[in-house]
C-alpha cells in the first residue's frame, strides 16, 4: 500500500520532526546533515516551537520551520521550503540573524552566545550552476584559510538534484533524502533493504498516522494545494519576467526606447509573449542584414 503523504509538504514535515514524540527522528536527520566529529553529535534536543496541529494556516505564506537547541546550547533553524521564494538567500540569513540575536538579553555578555545553524531542505533548485545537492556555508577567509567564527553555518539541501536509486545510497543522509523525494509513493510493505532502518520505518508510521485523521489530512491537503498553486504562479511570473527581459534587450538592439516595466506588467501573458516574439523576429532580420 502506497504511503500517499509527501514529507516535503511543510505541514507533514513539521508533524514528522517538530513534535516531542518524534525528537529521535529529528536528531538523526540533523546529525546526518552535519556529519559532526566525535564529541559534537546532537544527543539531546529541545524544541523551542513544538508543532501545534491546531495552529492557524490562514497565513498561506507562513513557513512552519523548526527551532531547536541541543545539549551543548547550539541553536538550529530547520525547515522544508516547499515554495520558491525570490531572494531566498537573504531570507535564510535574516532568520538566522533573528534566532542568533535572541540568545542574548540585556546585560548579558557575548561569551554566552552559542553557534546557530540553519538547515534548509529545498523542494526546488537554488544554485542551478552547482551540481552538488548539499552545500555548506561558513564565515571563511579563503586566501588565509581562516575561519572567523563557527557561530554561523548554513546547510542547503536541494532535493531535485538528488537522483540516487536505492542501490546508490551510501550514507544516512542519502537515505533520508531518498525518503523525502520518494516517500509519497513508497510501499511500506515492500521497502528495499537499505531503507529498512528503524528511524525511517518510524517516520513512515508517523506519516501514516497523519493520513488516518480526517482533520489532519485536510490540513495537509490544504498546504499541498497551496504549494502547487504557488509554484504554478511563481513559474508563470518567472516566465513573464523573462519575456520582459527579452523585450527590453530587443528594444535596445533595435535602438528603441524601452517600454516601461509598469506598462508591460499590465499586458496579458499572451500579449507579452506576442510582443517578445515580434521583437525577436525584427532583431533576427536586422542581424541578417548586418
Amino acid at each position: 500500500m502506497l504511503l500517499g503523504i509527501d514529507p516535503t509538504v511543510d505541514y507533514a514535515f513539521k508533524h514528522l520532526f517538530g513534535r516531542d514524540a518524534t525528537r529521535p527522528i529529528l536528531i538523526d536527520v540533523v546529525n546526518e546533515v552535519l556529519t559532526p566529529s566525535s564529541g559534537h553529535r546532537v544527543e539531546e534536543i529541545d524544541l523551542l516551537n513544538p508543532f501545534n496541529p491546531k495552529q492557524s494556516l490562514d497565513d498561506k505564506l507562513s513557513i512552519l520551520d523548526i527551532k531547536a537547541r541541543d545539549q551543548s546550547g547550539r541553536f538550529f533553524n530547520i525547515e522544508m521550503q516547499m515554495v520558491a521564494f525570490p531572494h531566498y538567500q537573504k531570507r535564510i540569513l535574516y532568520y538566522w540573524a533573528r534566532l542568533h540575536q535572541q540568545q542574548l538579553h540585556e546585560g548579558e555578555e557575548y561569551v554566552q552566545l552559542r553557534p546557530t545553524i540553519s538547515i534548509s531542505f529545498l523542494n526546488h533548485v537554488l544554485f542551478p550552476a552547482v551540481p552538488d545537492y548539499h552545500t555548506r556555508f561558513r564565515l571563511w577567509e579563503p586566501a588565509l584559510q581562516l575561519l572567523l567564527s563557527d557561530h554561523l553555518e548554513f546547510h542547503v539541501l536541494e532535493l531535485p538534484k538528488f537522483r540516487k536509486s536505492p542501490a546508490d545510497l551510501t550514507s544516512g543522509l542519502d537515505i533520508w533524502l531518498y525518503f523525502f523525494r520518494h516517500a509519497e509513493k513508497m510501499d511500506s510493505e515492500a521497502l528495499p533493504t537499505v531503507l529498512q532502518q528503524p528511524l525511517l520505518l518510524r517516520a513512515i508510521e508517523e506519516l501514516k498516522m497523519l493520513s488516518q485523521t480526517d482533520e489532519e489530512r485536510e490540513r495537509y491537503e490544504a498546504r499541498r494545494k497551496f504549494q502547487l498553486d504557488w509554484n504554478t504562479g511563481m513559474n508563470s511570473a518567472r516566465r513573464e519576467g523573462e519575456k520582459m527581459g527579452i523585450i527590453h534587450s530587443c528594444q535596445q538592439l533595435l535602438g528603441r526606447s524601452e517600454t516601461p516595466t509598469e506598462q508591460l506588467t499590465g499586458l496579458a501573458p499572451e500579449a507579452l509573449a506576442r510582443l517578445a516574439d515580434e521583437l525577436q523576429q525584427e532583431v533576427r532580420k536586422l542581424l541578417r542584414t548586418v
